[in-house]
């Protein structure tokens, strides 16, 4: 993975992020909950312990989110969101290398991304990361990645 652009700093979410996160869950293939859970989105996601949220920043103000879900299989699905105004800088790609260290450290064995099929931008940037397509679930495409593919590690464990 490149190294982090000068000036980012990936660190915990924090629920006073909420503000500067919401806008950009407005995206292809993104969403909040509706009703009275919206309000509660950034607690709950702090609350939930399978869940890992961590902000870029840059310049003292967030400029990506980058989440993993981790199920009990040890697989987890992965949101990369870069501020729409901060993309194409590198920013996406140092946080999933943040995303994919921390996964190493959890012991995490595979990573997901679920891309609306047609999110070309979010397709390119996750088959550029190691992804592979394994197959449609409804409207989007699931990639997978083992988490320590392509960096001349051996696996954390083989699947037979």
């Amino acid at each position: 993975m490149p190294k982090k652009p000068d000036g980012l700093h990936v660190r915990p979410f924090r629920l006073a992020d909420a503000a500067a996160v919401e806008p950009w869950l407005e995206g292809p293939g993104l969403s909040l909950p509706a009703g009275a859970a919206r309000a509660n989105w950034p607690a709950r996601l702090l609350a939930d312990p399978r869940i890992t949220a961590r902000v870029a920043e840059a310049g003292g103000r967030p400029v990506g989110l980058v989440r993993l879900d981790t199920g009990p299989d040890r697989v987890a699905e992965i949101t990369v969101l870069v501020a729409p105004d901060s993309r194409r800088r590198g920013l996406g790609r140092a946080m999933f290398g943040a995303a994919l260290d921390h996964a190493r450290r959890r012991g995490v064995r595979r990573l997901l991304a679920l891309i609306d099929l047609g999110n070309e931008p979010a397709l390119r940037f996750f088959q550029e990361c190691g992804f592979a397509a394994d197959g449609l679930l409804g409207d989007r495409l699931r990639l997978v990645r083992l988490v320590h593919a392509g960096d001349h590690r051996r696996p954390l464990d083989i699947e037979v």
